[in-house]
């Protein structure tokens, strides 16, 4: 899987009335960099996620140079403007066994070493923004935009008012109730930006939970599913029927992107269905799903029949869950 380093996450704000402060940059987020005097034929990157309080939980990707990752993790918490990690790992034979790792987090840097009886390997990581190659798609032509940021696009086709409410960044977000669009679709080119909160108390469903419908009948998950493993019930799962190929979630608080290609099912002249849908799907660039076969609709949307169009539905599960620049292209 391959990411882009595009710049740290420092963030400033305003502190009182004149004086503009830096604040830390936040714990959880993506880290990479590599080891340092040996293992430099090893990759590594980590990502860290919020636990709660001043916990956290490093999920680190060891790696022979062009080889397959190897996942495994460490618990850590902050005191005193240090996240401390330490913990034993097992990355199996071929990478050396068993070792100890112990690192800090301080100022967006993840400094530490990967230790056993006869080996110490050091890593440095920068905590790093990753975006999505389709971030801020514009729509191409013949492309139906359904949300640009303006009141009347979404007055025009969403039956929002008085659900969702426009943000200051254009962007609409999740509460009250589901919403959905007031024309119906079919085959296309879906473009879909979501951003889901940072909610580190909250575990698995209650994690950032929405979801988009295709047709209104075939889910999308949007979830915070950060550095977890791909299920069908996590973010880029279809419901109980497909898990994602690989996860490619970036963290709450970062702007994700679907790209979906969708044709839906085929009827005969007498509504016999003599296909079933089919769908791939992009997220933040990534294929996580490649021409999977959709049986049947998945629970919780407009209705369980299957049609060749419906309206598209953007999921409200009580969870402050944004979205923003979403367009369709009809295919022939």
């Amino acid at each position: 899987m391959k990411r882009s380093l595009l710049f740290l996450a420092w963030m400033v704000t305003a502190a009182g009335s004149l004086l503009a402060q830096p604040q830390p940059a936040p714990v959880y987020g993506n880290y990479q960099g590599g080891f340092r005097g040996i293992w430099e034929d090893r990759t590594l990157r980590a990502q860290v996620v919020g636990e709660g309080g001043d916990t956290y939980r490093a999920v680190l990707y060891v790696a022979p140079k062009d080889g397959q990752e190897t996942r495994t993790e460490v618990r850590g918490k902050t005191a005193r403007g240090i996240t401390h990690f330490e913990g034993p790992v097992d990355l199996g034979a071929a990478l050396g066994g068993s070792f100890t790792v112990s690192g800090d987090i301080s100022k967006g840097v993840f400094a530490g070493s990967f230790k056993s009886a006869s080996t110490e390997a050091k890593f440095e990581l920068q905590r790093v923004l990753i975006q999505s190659p389709t971030l801020g798609m514009k729509p191409p032509e013949g492309a139906i935009v359904l949300m640009d940021g303006t009141q009347e696009t979404i007055d025009k086709h969403w039956n929002v008012m008085p659900r969702w409410i426009l943000q200051g960044d254009g962007s609409l977000r999740a509460e009250f109730s589901s919403i959905w669009t007031k024309q119906a679709f079919g085959d296309g080119e879906y473009h879909v930006e979501f951003k889901t909160p940072y909610m580190p108390y909250e575990r698995d469903q209650g994690r950032g939970n929405s979801g988009v419908y295709i047709l209104g009948r075939y889910e999308i998950q949007v979830l915070d599913s950060f550095a977890d493993e791909p299920a069908n019930n996590r973010c880029g799962g279809i419901y109980q029927q497909a898990t994602p190929l690989v996860n490619a979630c970036l963290p709450p608080e970062e702007w994700q992107t679907y790209d979906i290609t969708f044709r839906g099912p085929k009827f005969d002249p007498n509504g016999k269905k003599v296909k079933d849908a089919e769908i791939t799907v992009k997220h933040n660039g990534i294929i996580i799903h490649d021409q999977v076969t959709l049986k049947h609709p998945t629970p919780g949307g407009l209705d369980g029949r299957e049609a060749p169009t419906g309206q598209i539905l953007l999921q409200d599960h009580t969870n402050p869950v944004s979205y923003r620049n979403i367009w369709i292209k009809p295919l022939d």
